[in-house]
């Protein structure tokens, strides 16, 4: 198996390599980011060290990288707006004549951008992506992806159903670090830096101000009042046979942020493991080298592909609303709850995103069915199919009608905006008290309340406005076929 490996630095590239890493992949937030959008992670997922600061700290990694013919990856994984896919396609065009080899992208827009430009970077989809069916994978190809990096839920068996419908696929599933109790793609909470307390004597020492929007982040909302995840190192060391025999051929560690020992500690380890001959030697491996039992990726703590937070919308109080965003309900079900509905009232059925082979035949034709026996009413309202996911998008678009007012639309899980449930505190400097704290060098400082740059709230509040998000638009239409795409829901 080839390890992707994370790095922040030129400096590191020789010992990456040297510890087994077969590939590299990085981050940038620059200063034309950081004055509109501050430290904020909604670049590439990330804060402060895990990212490169300028473009010639990002030649001189690319440079190094080629020393050793290790492919070299920028991390582009959030959701954009306009502007900020003008400054990323710049950015882009310059990675790749430093000679960068590919980008890891979640974004539709930037994806739709990269393919009409005619781009030599490979084109990763980011896990964040949550490519979990046969349908999405082959929409994405469409999109001039070339590798999926699958989400944490995908164990071997799902990884190979998909691989296997898009022939020449390229796949990378996780094997070491960063593992989440939600589905990240998904996931609406902060993500910043958490800097350690000074407490005692320690908390009277003189410090600078740090300035930041929330001063009593700690480490992510979503991992609760242990301040911990859930579990520690966790590594998929034993089931990377199993993804290698269905076609995948990379293994990704994450922890840009981490330090070098650390990453360096988890290639060694995978290398050693990969010559046990036994699960029960690879977690005896793995006592030896962390120092406590061992935490599977796929075990039975497994990331669940239905760990979902409702996503922050605003419904129509005129339509009738069935479905779920974010729980499987099986359509017949859900159709046949509708038959005692006002046929008047205007409809939407939501669609969770769907893994595996996505919507059956039998499903479909059941939905055309319905959809046939409302139309022959003459009053029946409209109705939004509201999808979550690219591959039903693909799969229903034959279903659109103008003519008989059924129409796509997309679901706030499919196109995003990176709006945080955190956000009412964000903007209150009265829950956002000096702190004392070290910080990442280990200097004493005061976090101070900075109110959030109004760029960046533009760009948390973009949410569901596809008129201002064209590059988006087209990304979604050329999914579908060519048939428009309105947004469903509207961020309050």
């Amino acid at each position: 198996m080839i390890y992707c490996a994370p790095t922040h630095a030129a400096s590191e590239v020789s010992s990456l390599a040297e510890a087994g890493a077969g590939e590299l992949y990085c981050g940038i937030q620059e200063a034309w980011w950081q004055v509109r959008y501050g430290d904020h992670d909604s670049i590439s997922r990330r804060q402060g060290r895990a990212n490169l600061s300028t473009r010639d700290e990002l030649a001189r990694l690319a440079a190094e990288a080629q020393l050793y013919d290790l492919p070299l990856y920028l991390a582009l994984n959030g959701h954009y707006d306009e502007e900020q896919l003008d400054y990323l396609m710049e950015l882009c065009a310059a990675f790749e004549r430093m000679g960068g080899t590919g980008v890891i992208v979640r974004d539709l827009g930037l994806l739709w951008r990269l393919r009409k430009a005619g781009s030599g970077l490979s084109r990763v989809l980011s896990l964040l992506a949550v490519c979990a069916s046969t349908q999405s994978a082959r929409a994405f190809a469409g999109l001039g992806v070339c590798r999926i990096v699958f989400p944490r839920f995908m164990d071997a068996a799902m990884a190979g159903e998909v691989l296997r419908a898009v022939p020449g696929m390229e796949a990378e599933s996780m094997v070491f670090f960063d593992k989440c109790p939600l589905v990240d793609g998904y996931c609406e909470h902060y993500h910043g830096v958490g800097y350690a307390p000074r407490t005692g004597t320690d908390a009277n020492l003189e410090g600078k101000p740090l300035h930041t929007f929330c001063t009593t982040y700690v480490t992510h909302a979503c991992l609760g009042s242990s301040r911990m995840y859930v579990n520690p190192d966790p590594c998929g060391a034993c089931e990377m046979a199993a993804f290698e025999r269905m076609g995948v051929r990379f293994g990704k560690l994450g922890g840009r942020g981490r330090p070098l020992s650390e990453r360096i500690r988890a290639l060694m380890f995978l290398r050693k493991a990969e010559a046990c001959t036994s699960d029960g030697e690879r977690a005896a491996l793995y006592r030896q080298v962390f120092g406590h039992a061992c935490s599977c990726y796929y075990g039975t703590a497994r990331q669940r592909g239905n760990a979902i937070e409702a996503p922050v919308e605003a419904r129509d109080s005129t339509r009738v609303y069935a479905g779920s965003q974010t729980q499987n309900d099986r359509l017949p079900q859900v159709l046949a709850a509708l038959n005692a509905e006002n046929r008047t009232r205007p409809l939407t059925l939501l669609f969770s995103p769907q893994q595996g082979k996505g919507l059956t035949g039998e499903e479909l034709e059941t939905l055309r069915e319905w959809l046939q026996r409302r139309q022959a009413h003459a009053e029946a309202g409209d109705v939004h199919l509201c999808v979550n996911d690219v591959g039903t998008l693909t799969t229903l678009s034959d279903l659109a009608d103008p003519q008989h007012r059924v129409a796509l639309t997309a679901g706030s899980l499919l196109v995003g905006g990176g709006v945080p449930v955190e956000l009412e505190r964000f903007l209150s400097p009265a829950d956002n008290p000096p702190r004392a704290v070290w910080d990442a060098d280990d200097n004493p400082r005061v976090l101070t309340y900075h109110k959030p740059p109004r760029e960046l709230r533009d760009h948390w509040m973009q949410g569901l406005r596809l008129d201002a998000r064209p590059s988006l638009q087209a990304a979604l239409s050329f999914v579908a076929g060519g048939r428009s795409v309105a947004a469903e829901f509207a961020l309050t």
